[in-house]
């Protein structure tokens, strides 16, 4: 099988990687212990169950997991998989020597140890709610286990020879990769749910949308994952294809750096998003295939606030807030204070097509409202990349930036909000004790009726801070080949869950 449409990989590793892409590529050769299924629920992976305080896996005050672990599972090169690898999993992630981007979560652990080679028990420094859906989970970040025989003696493994052909315990290997080519995964044999049905699966990486596209109409290509929505019409009218439209628990926002002024004063924060016109976006970015978002929390979950105060389309409201901030309109039609002109720059991954169609759109609305905006493409690697590795994102290299995110099945929000985040996923730079304080509630808290009030709380906070401007709710496309079958995706973190199951 051969599947289009990552543009280029930031790291094979997980651990070391901001980017989709990045999980979708693990999620053949990882070893996890839950995966998600095509019903957005958890699913034993490398564990046997999902530990609950029903089967005594969570202990009664809520600091002690224990999970029990498959035996028989190898590593792809033959060594047994033991409860020792995700301890020294968890200390490569917790290593200040690692660039990892995201620790959240994992820095709530205390201690983890193994009783016996099957069974490990994590105990935390306080309840995590998120804690299942974390740990070697499809999660906000999901990192899969990684093999303590191959990198033990590394002080850190940000330049592992292991990196460019990982190791892991699922249903493919990797055999060879090439960055501006892709990778090529080969049937592991020795996989313990039994040998998958495909032979090889080649993941391509092909940048350009028009080109994935053609593949998929030549035969070239058998999936082209997550395509973008102005290719939709196209790839509906190929007869060899169908399209699967799976609602997505992914976002899309416009980032405010709070650190830059003016962005530093909310009025004008807020101002900007009441100039621009999401309906119209919607309509001509995203072809209508979205749904206006109003925070960062899906329909479905049982944390939505449907009466989230989040700003309306309202260019008159919009001049009232820039006057009040001391931003006037000039002559020549753009707003200045101080004698300095309201000039902003707006930032989006050059592999996203969307990303520039919306550019020129805030370029004209927000024109309108009196503001200069320059637009700005950025190389996919540098977008995304961690602080040390000189990310345009984590250092705060922009005013405005164009971004999305995958969720959960967990409605854990913390990377994106909390002050320790900063540099992390916390692309706003915002600081509220108040999100922090609610974060903490919801996190340490198992009951949904409190998480419930804390992530409202969260949404509110956030409509009030304006961090960002929620954009819209999108679905997963993905144009599939009619020889394919067993392919199922999934409504979170990644569609790629059961490899094994496909046939082409």
């Amino acid at each position: 099988m051969r599947i289009v449409g990552a543009g280029t990989l930031d790291s094979l590793v997980p651990e070391l990687s901001a980017s989709a892409a990045s999980s979708d590529a693990a999620m053949f050769w990882g070893g996890w212990f839950f995966l998600v299924n095509d019903k957005g629920r958890l699913v034993p992976d490398l564990a046997t169950e999902i530990p609950t305080t029903t089967n005594g896996g969570i202990s009664a005050d809520g600091r002690t997991i224990t999970y029990h672990l498959r035996k028989g599972v190898l590593w792809h090169d033959g060594v047994p998989f033991t409860a020792d690898d995700a301890i020294f999993t968890w200390h490569a992630i917790m290593n200040p020597a690692n660039n990892v981007v995201s620790r959240t979560g994992w820095d709530q652990i205390e201690s983890m140890s193994a009783p016996d080679d099957h069974t490990l028990v994590v105990v935390l420094k306080r309840p995590y709610a998120p804690a299942i859906a974390t740990f070697f989970a499809p999660s906000l970040a999901a990192m899969p286990v990684l093999p303590e025989h191959l990198l033990k003696d590394l002080p850190d493994i940000n330049h592992a020879a292991y990196n460019n052909k990982p190791v892991g315990t699922g249903p493919f290997m990797v055999a060879s990769y090439q960055p501006q080519i892709g990778i090529t995964l080969v049937a592991n044999p020795h996989y313990w749910r039994g040998p998958p049905k495909l032979k090889e699966i080649d993941y391509l990486i092909i940048p350009d949308s028009n080109t994935r596209t053609i593949m998929m109409r030549t035969g070239e290509a058998d999936v082209y994952s997550d395509a973008q929505v102005n290719q939709l019409p196209e790839l509906a009218a190929i007869p060899r294809a169908t399209l699967h439209r799976t609602p997505f628990n992914e976002f899309y926002y416009l980032t405010f750096n709070t650190t830059h002024p003016p962005l530093d004063d909310v009025r004008v924060r807020r101002a900007l998003a009441m100039a621009i016109d999401k309906q119209y976006i919607i309509r001509n970015v995203m072809h209508s295939a979205a749904d206006p978002a109003v925070g960062d929390q899906p329909s479905y979950l049982y944390t939505y606030d449907p009466h989230v105060p989040a700003p309306v389309y309202d260019p008159k409201g919009a001049a009232a807030l820039f006057d009040a901030a001391g931003w006037t309109l000039g002559a020549d039609g753009v707003r200045t204070k101080n004698g300095k002109p309201l000039e902003l720059v707006y930032v989006f991954d050059r592999e996203a097509n969307d990303g520039e169609r919306l550019g020129a759109i805030l370029q004209q609305q927000l024109r309108a409202a009196g503001v200069d905006l320059s637009v700005k493409g950025i190389a996919h690697s540098i977008y995304y990349a961690d602080k040390n590795a000189g990310g345009i994102l984590s250092q705060g290299k922009f005013d405005i930036a164009y971004e999305g995110w995958i969720g959960g099945v967990d409605p854990d929000d913390i990377a994106l909000w909390a002050c320790d985040q900063r540099g992390g996923f916390n692309h706003s730079f915002i600081c509220d004790p108040r999100i922090d304080a609610a974060e903490r509630d919801a996190l340490t808290h198992y009951d949904t009726a409190t998480r419930k009030a804390a992530y409202q709380r969260i949404q509110d906070l956030l409509a009030t801070d304006m961090p960002v401007d929620f954009l819209w709710w999108t679905r997963r496309n993905d144009a599939v080949a009619k020889s394919v079958h067993g392919y199922e995706p999934a409504p979170a973190v990644t569609t790629f869950w059961n490899s094994w199951e496909w046939t082409n």
